[in-house]
């Protein structure tokens, strides 16, 4: 068992190491947003219906391979918390979406966020390698005017300071947290989706707290079962709210995050857009199963 780190934007992690379609070549050779524009509505919406994928790695997250079967590793990603492997998020990624090795962080000074929805990497000689995604995470090495040296699984690259400057100016995180995911209003529902190519429900609210550096399981039922809970007189922006079965008391299947005056974010469903909706809209309002808050 070994560590490697994701070498492309987005790295889509699948339940098995043959659940892929044809349709899917593209993010199988790593371009996430050429796979979202590929598919019609009803080629993403099989992607949950049959449980094709489980989540995605960003660019230069670690993964612990397990095993190694043709041209699939068998993963785990610590930075994804989830309930059934105290190692990570398990699933499949292709091999060639992965370093050779890991790559030796030591001599980094801090750790910083993407915090834009898309930040390019670039080489040593400046030039674009690459679109990273918001809430990627990388690991500073120096900073050069303008410029942050960053230490990657491509060696020693750079970004531009203000892709790790959060674009809002609020009061506090929660805020913070509301105002990035409303750039995504409108955006089309990816299942196991975490970057700004597509999310799922919990997968939104995941990447917000992210790129604050909050901690948060992957999961809606995970995330549902950690943090503080909140009275509802008490609540605020940037909160999240729960949804489950069985009148809001069994498996906790959806998760917003609270915008206030009675109104949450959310990425719905399988087949239709981040949108804002009611908390009293019949569907939630039947199936409430608490509020939650991460951010301090």
């Amino acid at each position: 068992m070994n560590t490697k780190r994701v070498i492309v934007p987005v790295a889509t992690v699948w339940s098995t190491n043959h659940s892929n379609r044809d349709v899917d070549k593209a993010a199988i050779d790593g371009d996430v947003k050429q796979w979202v524009q590929d598919m019609s509505d009803e080629q993403s919406v099989d992607l949950s219906d049959n449980s094709r994928v489980v989540t995605q790695a960003l660019f230069n997250d670690e993964v612990i391979v397990d095993d190694i079967v043709g041209d699939w590793a068998k993963v785990f990603v610590p930075s994804q918390r989830d309930d059934s492997d105290g190692r990570g998020y398990p699933g499949w990624i292709p091999v060639k979406l992965l370093s050779d090795k890991d790559t030796n962080y030591s001599n980094t000074t801090a750790t910083v966020r993407i915090a834009t929805k898309f930040a390019t990497l670039y080489d040593a000689d400046k030039k674009p390698v690459m679109e990273l995604s918001l809430g990627t995470v990388l690991n500073q090495i120096a900073t050069e005017g303008d410029w942050i040296k960053v230490i990657t699984p491509l060696g020693e690259n750079y970004i531009k300071a203000d892709a790790i400057k959060i674009p809002f100016d609020e009061q506090n995180a929660g805020q913070v947290m509301v105002d990035m995911a409303k750039q995504y209003m409108g955006m089309r529902y990816l299942w196991a989706g975490i970057s700004s190519d597509g999310f799922d429900c919990s997968g939104l609210v995941y990447t917000m707290h992210r790129v604050l550096g909050f901690d948060i399981p992957r999961d809606a039922d995970d995330q549902q079962a950690s943090g503080m809970p909140v009275a509802p007189e008490d609540i605020q922006p940037g909160d999240l709210v729960f949804f489950a079965y069985d009148h809001g008391e069994g498996y906790v299947h959806h998760v917003g995050m609270y915008i206030g005056n009675g109104k949450m974010i959310e990425s719905r469903t399988p087949g239709k857009q981040v949108d804002i909706a009611d908390l009293t809209e019949l569907k939630f309002a039947s199936e409430f199963a608490g509020f939650r808050r991460y951010w301090r």
